[in-house]
């Protein structure tokens, strides 16, 4: 009995050693993978990176096959976040389905503090925040007994108490799916100003018949007011379509270079929205020069911009483009700051699908000025007014007409 129960035990633990043994042979550290994929694909210079390069692989040491996705790739964009660069970051599979496909587990609420209060600046058509009757305009005091933030109006379930007017009262909020509308939109502001507002610069939204319609509508007015609030960039063409609507003669607005580039040629980017044909310009050049295009109805009146906090990337390439080339006065709260061209990379090691993407090129403006780092140049600070956004006035709009 005990000599048959030995060879029980003894075959277990050989089994246990042979599948841990399985593990270890087809396990593959992801961290010295990232750590040198980035030293080699940053724009930044290859000195700057040895201290980093050091402390990335050092990580690597914590990581054994049992190690959880998730905390590796927590860890992971820690080490990243230390570099201080937009543009480079690590995604799992899901993350990356809903950027490239723009839909996403949400409220449908954007909101923003006003006198310190969280006020609901704007509730997407059909998202869950309209089906249950959030209204622009209203105070959110609390989520789940907790203090609000920008990012959890936007994102988090559970109690929401409301402030409205005199009323207070709680909305239960499940998130859910939001298909957001991010194509242009252009409305009469006054006798005879526009305002357009452009949420994205997603390629869909920028080809011919598209254009068109923005300026049929922009036609009799005397100002424009470009409102690019909110608008997280997208296409580097888009953005080019759109300034070519006010700069009225091809333009040299700025350009992306990529420091690293073994090929030290120029370029012009074409006139092209597919996004894999711009990233081949970029990967054969060491330098793409980013011009306006030949264009009917160029808009000849007054252009004047909107951007605040999230507005970045091609919408703050765009803003600054405005304001060299049309002396547009900038205005709202200081953009983001993050103008890099990021390219992905799959990362298999971690799981299948999760991809990282890492910042090669920079933006430099026609006159020097870079975006990374710096954000657009603002005329004039800009602060909503509380009792007007609750009356459904835009204070932000409402200082250009003034």
């Amino acid at each position: 009995m005990l000599k048959t129960l030995g060879a029980v035990v003894l075959a277990l633990v050989c089994g246990f050693f042979a599948f841990h043994f399985a593990i270890e042979k087809s396990f593959v550290n992801p961290y010295p993978v990232v750590c040198d994929l980035v030293a080699k694909k940053i724009f930044l210079d290859t000195r700057d990176l040895k201290e980093w390069k050091r402390t990335c692989n050092h990580r690597s040491r914590l990581v054994t096959p049992y190690s959880k996705k998730e905390l590796i790739l927590k860890d992971i964009n820690n080490v990243l976040a230390l570099l201080k660069v937009s543009h480079l970051e690590i995604y799992d599979a899901s993350e990356v389905k809903s950027i490239w496909q723009g839909e996403n587990k949400e409220t449908g609420i954007n909101g923003e503090f006003i006198d310190s209060e969280l006020v609901i600046f704007k509730v997407h058509p059909r998202s869950p925040a309209e089906n249950l009757g959030f209204k622009k305009g209203d105070v959110i005091v609390s989520i789940n007994g907790e203090q609000p933030s920008s990012w959890s109006v936007e994102n988090e379930g559970g109690d929401y108490q409301i402030h409205r007017g005199p009323e207070e009262f709680t909305i239960k909020m499940i998130p859910g799916t939001v298909h957001r509308d991010d194509s242009m939109h252009v409305t009469t502001i006054g006798k005879n100003a526009r305002l357009l507002e452009i949420p994205s610069f997603r390629a869909d939204f920028f080809k011919g018949s598209a254009l068109k319609t923005v300026a049929a509508d922009l036609k009799g007015a005397s100002t424009v007011v470009v409102d690019l609030r909110g608008n997280a960039g997208g296409n580097f063409v888009a953005g080019l379509r759109l300034l070519s609507m006010f700069i009225c003669e091809p333009t040299e607005i700025g350009k992306l270079v990529k420091p690293k580039s073994t090929a030290k040629t120029k370029s012009l980017m074409p006139n092209d929205l597919d996004d894999v044909r711009q990233l081949a310009v970029l990967e054969a050049n060491h330098e793409v020069v980013l011009k306006t295009f030949k264009q009917e109805g160029c808009f000849a009146g007054a252009v004047k911009v909107l951007v605040d906090g999230k507005s970045s990337s091609v919408a703050e390439m765009v803003a600054q483009g405005l304001k060299e080339f049309r002396k547009s006065p900038v205005r709202g709260t200081p953009s983001r700051g993050q103008l890099l061209v990021g390219v992905w990379y799959p990362i298999d090691e971690i799981a299948q699908g999760v991809q990282i993407s890492i910042p090669e090129a920079l933006y430099v403006s026609a006159k020097g000025r870079r975006i990374e780092g710096q954000g657009v140049e603002l005329e004039k600070t800009l602060y909503y007014n509380l009792p007007e956004m609750q009356a459904g006035i835009d204070s932000w709009v409402k200082s250009f007409l003034d």
